[in-house]
């Protein structure tokens, strides 16, 4: 999971002005990656979508420092494509 960790604070860093919804976009993408390597390791869909979705927030909330932009791109996050 590491890897997919490093690779989304990367992205993030080259991306780093980035509107809340273009983040939600990438919080999916990686939530989702991660999901997928969660449920190849034996995870059941729903401990997948739990970890998939800590994995993101934890490396999303070491990017971003403000609370209030983290919650309005969780929130979209909901409703991003994915």
């Amino acid at each position: 999971m590491t890897q997919l960790q490093e690779a989304f604070l990367s992205e993030l860093k080259i991306k780093p002005s980035l509107r809340a919804s273009e983040y939600a976009v990438l919080f999916n993408k990686y939530s989702k990656l991660a999901m997928e390597e969660e449920v190849n390791n034996g995870a059941s869909e729903q401990q997948a979508k739990t970890m998939g979705n800590y994995y993101a927030v934890t490396v999303l909330s070491d990017f971003v420092d403000n609370e209030n932009l983290l919650a309005r791109i969780i929130h979209l996050s909901d409703h991003a494509p994915l």
